[in-house]
């Protein structure tokens, strides 16, 4: 999967009681939420499926979030931001790739907006109730505006509207690619170390940095 890929379908990879059947009512509420959080920790799995390639790959990955800083572990890359440069460090050839966190952004590419990306994105659509595991759901179908422009054609969320947490996202890709996440745990108000959001090269000996910024 490219970096830009994986950024993207990351960022709209990751809150909902008696809102009648209006889906822009409830998203509404989603964002007004979202945005009393002080920070966030959260762990999700994911599952890939290409079926033009006959290809899947699971994953587990956890994220902290700071207003527009982010520390992302998922195994195969550390990504981290300050919110104004962003680290991305992969431990199989350890290589730490260096760009403006500005650029990123415009590519769609932002994982301190979770949850709020769709605010201004997307269509939105009410389909209905499904349960998740053990947990009763609201599902509800995004689609991007510009979506000629986008690797998706939807979103499908599952949000539990007793807890008001997103539990699942599904993002249906274009060319065959599926992705499912699955939120494990989420929690705010959560103390994180003030060193969250630095990359400390001395962590990653050897580590070859590879500086985009213009």
């Amino acid at each position: 999967m490219t970096r830009t890929l994986f950024f993207t379908l990351l960022s709209i990879s990751f809150v909902i009681n008696g809102y009648s059947q209006d889906s822009d009512a409830l998203l509404l509420k989603l964002s007004e939420r979202a945005k009393t959080f002080e920070n966030i920790e959260a762990t999700y799995s994911s599952k890939m499926v290409d079926l033009k390639n006959d290809f899947e790959e699971t994953m587990s990955g956890k994220i902290y979030i700071e207003g527009d800083k982010f520390n992302l572990n998922l195994g195969e890359f550390v990504i981290i931001s300050d919110g104004i440069t962003v680290w991305t460090y992969e431990p199989e050839s350890n290589d730490c790739y260096i760009d403006d966190a500005d650029m990123l952004i415009d590519e769609g590419m932002d994982p301190s907006r979770i949850f709020t990306i769709w605010e201004d994105e997307f269509n939105s659509e009410w389909k209905g109730r499904e349960m998740v595991g053990d947990r009763d759901c609201v599902q509800i179908n995004l689609y991007p505006i510009d979506g000629d422009e986008k690797p998706y054609h939807t979103l499908k969320m599952y949000i539990d509207d007793v807890k008001l947490e997103i539990v699942r996202l599904v993002v249906k890709g274009r060319e065959g690619m599926d992705t499912d996440y699955l939120i494990e745990r989420f929690n705010t108000g959560v103390t994180l170390p003030n060193s969250s959001f630095d990359f400390d090269e001395s962590k990653y000996p050897g580590a070859l940095m590879i500086d985009n910024r213009i």
